[in-house]
């Protein structure tokens, strides 16, 4: 249960559930589950409830900014475990410094 006084800041929070959606969608992308980058931010608002404000999983990692996304997802792996390790085309878009397309 959250107390006011727990160790995981606000920002935390709102990271691990925004991540931890956003990368298992990039995982579905990456593994041709989703088509589309369309596909993916469309179902992920729609079918798994994404947050409508940031555009879709996909597109949100691409407005947080990919190199940015991946750092925050290896803080977040290291902090609260392995399903936050970003996955192998987040770190190739942040390496390319290209958005995912």
């Amino acid at each position: 249960r959250w107390q006011k006084d727990h160790d995981i800041s606000e920002q935390d929070m709102i990271d691990r559930i925004l991540f931890v959606q956003a990368l298992d969608t990039l995982r579905c992308y990456e593994e041709g589950v989703l088509e589309s980058v369309i596909d993916a931010n469309v179902g992920s608002i729609f079918g798994i409830g994404y947050a409508p404000w940031t555009g879709g999983a996909i597109q949100f990692l691409n407005q947080y900014g990919i190199d940015k996304a991946q750092k925050r997802a290896e803080e977040l792996a290291a902090k609260y475990g392995e399903r936050f390790t970003p996955p192998t085309l987040l770190k190739t878009k942040a390496e390319q410094k290209q958005n995912i397309q």
